[in-house]
């Protein structure tokens, strides 16, 4: 019999997911915060269509790059959440949490990847575009990344559940984080005030439609990549919580 809890594969693969995790912040700051305009938001989604075409024109190229970071970041979801769903799969007898996460996991690296790949079709080829199609791209981007609140906010649940159903001494990640996903989950609600409001607080370019969901999220996963690397420094020092045949 082969305990996972003394697999060093298994130990630098969490390793791994963890900074993965880090890289995604860093990629994000640097395409959607510095080059990119995502946040602090760059366009009004109350200003005519004829602006978004200045800034869109007058930024085509840090526009363009920006993009191209951020769907390096936005990438870096998928290992972040199989790294949560592989540390969930050691305690269970029945993979159902962990296979639920996965599914989330993946579900949120698509929805980041098309988040970046609008962003960079705004400014791929702007002298040809009406103005209204460079609205609608940009419109498209914020309703990816923030009415897509039941997919991230649900993956958050699913990660909380299992760590508070566990008993006690055998839960994936300490109690604690189960109650950061869920108030990382209730922050992200706002984000789907957007569908009712194009200026204001409430619209997507607001303080609390965007700011507060966007840096939950970071903050997230944030907080899960050191959950990750505290889960990586325990294996081999506990005893083995579920065994596999070698």
């Amino acid at each position: 019999m082969k305990s996972i809890d003394n697999d060093p594969l298994f130990t630098r693969a969490m390793v791994f997911c963890a900074w993965t995790g880090f890289a995604c912040v860093v990629f994000f700051i640097i395409g959607g915060v510095i080059l990119g305009g995502m946040l602090p938001p760059l366009f009004n989604s109350a200003e005519p269509a004829a602006e978004f075409a200045r800034k869109v024109s007058e930024n085509a190229f840090s526009l363009r790059l920006g993009s191209a970071f951020m769907v390096l970041s936005f990438a870096l979801f998928g290992t972040v959440g199989a790294g949560i769903a592989a540390q969930t799969r050691r305690v269970e007898i029945n993979p159902v949490f962990s296979i639920v996460q996965t599914v989330f996991g993946a579900g949120g690296m698509t929805i980041g990847v098309l988040v970046a790949f609008a962003w960079g079709l705004a400014a791929f080829r702007p002298e040809l575009y009406e103005p209204s199609i460079i609205v609608t791209w940009i419109d498209y981007a914020y309703f990816l990344a923030l009415f897509s609140v039941p997919l991230f906010g649900g993956w958050c649940v699913v990660i909380a559940l299992p760590i508070l159903w566990s008993e006690e001494g055998s839960e994936p990640f300490p109690r604690w984080v189960a109650y950061v996903n869920l108030w990382a989950a209730l922050l992200y609600a706002p984000g789907l005030l957007i569908i009712f409001f194009k200026d204001g607080p409430f619209s997507w370019h607001g303080i609390v439609a965007l700011w507060i969901p966007y840096l939950a999220y970071f903050g997230w996963i944030m907080i899960m990549s050191f959950a990750l690397l505290g889960a990586a420094r325990q294996q081999g020092t506990e005893p083995s919580l579920r065994t596999e045949s070698a």
